[in-house]
């Protein structure tokens, strides 16, 4: 179970920085580089570097991120909860979150949470917990809108289809689980993989899952058929699948980049790190990927050949990291902290 605690801020001096650009006008003009090229459009667009706006001090390791320009909002996740941290501020290190979603079941943690892309749900899943909490971030306050039944299962991975209002789940134990979110109902449970489904993503009616049996499978939604198989040279730690075209993204210890088929055809590398990926993820417009893990740096790939475009060292292990859905900010989760970017083109 989680409870929401409120923070306050504390009275003293803090050092600021320039505000976080939220205008679409102003995203616009970031595009209108001196050095771009006629035909080149703003889908095809590239960051041109990255500045660190925030640094938030979650005060224990993130093991999830997520951060929403909707409603200008970033979440860490932690073995004790969420934190809400408001990005309108201009404070460049905020030790104070705007609320604190503890856990509250005795030897319960949290191991993941999830921002639904359109922003107006967080859900959070982790080990002794009844179920997955679903949080309802339209609401005047924060509170439970439902809890998505999982007992005695510790998840790992989270995913959700908004638009078929539903949510997905990949546990330790091996079970890929589907919910209806309108009543909460369990609709389908996946035989997964025999060492836990460490990632899931879903594209188009199709669930994708990786694991530490280094195999990617991949289950119809609409049908109840035996899942197609493609095997890895390493564990699967993350998955991420294209806005835009057909290809899901695989990240691996070993730190192999694949971009894996959707619609047949063979798997290509795009691009290695130095250690252990532990995040991967797709800007909304599919054209650049997010890659972070155990080699302490934010990695920008670009498709379709994963060219490596900007790299920016951290202080130690990246854990996880999302892509705002104006494309703008960046949030990576740390050791005790996470940080946020801000894009330029």
């Amino acid at each position: 179970m989680l409870s929401r605690v409120a923070q306050e801020p504390a009275g003293r001096a803090r050092p600021f920085l320039k505000p976080i650009c939220w205008d679409p006008e102003d995203f616009e003009d970031t595009w209108e580089r001196p050095d771009a090229l006629p035909w080149q459009s703003k889908k095809g667009a590239i960051p041109h570097r990255t500045e660190k706006v925030r640094t938030l001090e979650h005060g224990e390791p993130v093991l999830a991120a997520a951060v929403s320009s909707f409603v200008r909002h970033a979440f860490t996740c932690g073995r004790g909860g969420v934190k809400v941290w408001s990005l309108a501020s201009q404070v460049v290190e905020d030790r104070y979150p705007e609320s604190h979603l503890c856990v509250q079941t005795r030897r319960a943690y949290l191991r993941t949470c999830l921002l639904s892309s359109d922003s107006t749900t967080l859900l959070a899943g982790g080990h002794n917990l009844a179920g997955v909490g679903v949080w309802d971030l339209t609401a005047p306050s924060l509170h439970v809108s439902g809890e998505l039944p999982c007992a005695g299962l510790t998840c790992q991975a989270l995913a959700s289809k908004p638009e078929d209002s539903l949510a997905l789940a990949g546990f330790t134990e091996g079970t890929v689980r589907i919910w209806d979110l309108r009543d909460q109902s369990v609709i389908r449970d996946l035989p997964g993989h025999p060492n836990g489904a460490k990632s899931i993503a879903v594209k188009d009616q199709n669930v994708w899952t990786g694991g530490l049996d280094t195999c990617l499978r991949c289950w119809d939604l609409r049908a109840a058929r035996e899942p197609q198989e493609y095997q890895f040279e390493s564990q699967i730690m993350s998955l991420s699948p294209s806005p835009q075209e057909d290809w899901v993204l695989v990240g691996t210890a070993n730190g192999q980049q694949w971009l894996q088929p959707t619609r047949g055809g063979q798997k290509h590398m795009v691009g290695c790190k130095d250690g252990t990926i532990l995040g991967l993820k797709f800007s909304p417009l599919g054209q650049w990927w997010v890659s972070v893990g155990t080699d302490d740096l934010v990695g920008v790939y670009s498709m379709p050949a994963g060219a490596l475009e900007l790299q920016v060292p951290e202080t130690s292990s990246i854990l996880c990291c999302d892509v705002s859905p104006n494309n703008r900010l960046i949030v990576t989760g740390s050791r005790d902290h996470a940080s946020v970017y801000q894009v330029t083109y």
